[in-house]
């Protein structure tokens, strides 16, 4: 449920972005297809991909059984457990995806974290109705990802709250327990099909909204941005943004390493106003609010911010004129950790100062934490050549994080709640060169092609 739930988002979009892309899209809106039509056949595709993929873990618990040699396969008890669970979330996220694409605000980075808080709303509410008895049971009809049910079930048949894998006790002298599988009850049937059928309701909802491929709604005709206030920012940044784009494709004027690195940090400030308007907002929230109030939501903006730096040239196809510039073509994975280095420090200036003055392990935990995200969004990026893959594994990290509190000292990476030991910091540095190495080699074998 968390993988084709969550992960599952950040593999089907971008279906109609192709179309707009590739020009297929205008072929589509010229037909007598309406909107709606267009947009139900991008869900059920979508529908079709989430089904194989979780046709894949279906099968890969059912080796799992062959594996573990704990019973005799029983084919049809995998599918009754899968079908009672997962229908509603894999239409959730086909809807939703299908959704955010027809809004261009919500077709990038955007739409990606509101999906991530969504997802994570959305189990907070049910489990946490679930756990303090289901006393609202109207939070059962959006319980998209199943979680809510299996609690339910998990509370009449081993009197548990509690679901763990892998880091909770085990007492070999205890008997084997049976567990009989989750059933469909009485008090469940009807939330369970209204979780199913109110994605439903967001395709006539995106068919309102639908772009139909207008390049002026697309964004695909030059001059559009002018006239909204996000263009207007932009066009100021864009004497700054065309002196660094000039830069990096002038080896003369390029040809320092260093200024390199400075230049495409500065060209992430420039090349999109919101960034400008982030590093704004936490330096003046970090300033007027105790930084170890702020540090964890600096960090998950930070994140947004660093994903498609390392992608960034690879998406819009000027890896070419960079390998021009001499020692990038070699050293990109260096250049553009660097670069992300430079631009997670801007956005941390005041924790850092703060951490410096009191020093100790406070401000070895910040620096390291800083590199250790630099790291895994070069890594991320330079092997997947997408942002997405960064946004949900780190937010995913993130959450974790926020949700224990500093109870684990080993996981406050970057001393957000000052419980990191010495260990940490030294675990996330290696960590870190291990990012890079691996970045590097990858690299080098795609250059070797």
């Amino acid at each position: 449920m968390i993988f084709v739930g969550l992960f599952g988002y950040y593999v089907i979009p971008n279906a109609i972005r192709r179309d707009i892309i590739s020009r297929c899209g205008m072929v589509a809106a010229s037909t007598p297809m309406r909107s709606i039509e267009y947009l139900v056949g991008k869900f059920l595709g979508n529908l079709a991909f989430l089904t194989t993929f979780l046709g894949g873990f279906l099968l890969s618990s059912m080796a799992m059984l062959f594996v573990r040699g704990e019973a005799s396969l029983e084919p049809l008890v995998f599918v009754c457990q899968y079908l009672l669970l997962t229908p509603a979330a894999i239409i959730l996220v086909s809807a939703v995806a299908v959704f955010f694409e027809s809004i261009p605000l919500l077709a990038g980075k955007l739409g990606d974290i509101a999906y991530f808080f969504l997802f994570m709303i959305f189990i907070s509410l049910v489990v946490g109705n679930e756990v303090s008895g289901g006393r609202i049971n109207w939070t059962r009809c959006f319980d998209f990802t199943g979680f809510g049910f299996m609690i339910h079930q998990l509370q009449h048949t081993l009197h548990t709250d509690s679901v763990a894998i892998g880091s909770s006790s085990f007492d070999p002298t205890k008997p084997t327990i049976v567990f009989p599988g989750l059933s469909m009850t009485r008090d469940w049937i009807v939330p369970r099909i209204i979780s199913m059928l109110l994605p439903l309701l967001l395709l006539p909802a995106a068919a309102l909204v639908f772009h139909r491929f207008d390049p002026v709604r697309t964004g695909r005709t030059a001059g559009r941005t002018n006239r909204k206030w996000l263009g207007k920012l932009q066009s100021l940044a864009k004497p700054l943004s065309r002196h660094a784009v000039a830069m990096l494709n002038t080896p003369s004027r390029g040809g320092s390493f260093f200024s390199a690195i400075w230049t495409d940090a500065v060209l992430t400030l420039t090349l999109s106003p919101l960034v400008l308007i982030a590093l704004v907002g936490v330096s003046v929230a970090t300033v007027s609010v105790p930084p170890q109030a702020t540090l964890l939501v600096v960090f998950a903006v930070l994140a947004v911010v660093v994903c498609d730096v390392a992608t960034r040239d690879t998406r819009s196809g000027t890896t070419a004129s960079l390998y021009a510039v001499p020692r990038l073509r070699e050293n990109f994975v260096l250049w553009k950790f660097a670069s992300t280095s430079v631009l997670a420090f801007l956005f941390c200036v005041v924790p850092l100062a703060v951490a410096a003055v009191r020093g100790g392990t406070q401000l070895r935990a910040l620096v390291v934490g800083i590199l250790f995200v630099s790291a895994a969004a070069t890594l991320l990026g330079v092997v997947t050549k997408n942002a997405k893959a960064f946004i949900v594994l780190f937010l995913s990290f993130w959450y974790v994080v926020v949700n224990d509190k500093g109870a684990s000292p080993l996981l406050d990476f970057a001393g957000f709640y000052g419980h990191a030991n010495a260990r940490a910091p030294g675990m996330y540095a290696a960590l870190s060169v291990v990012a890079l190495v691996g970045a590097h080699l990858a690299h080098r074998a795609r250059l070797a092609r």
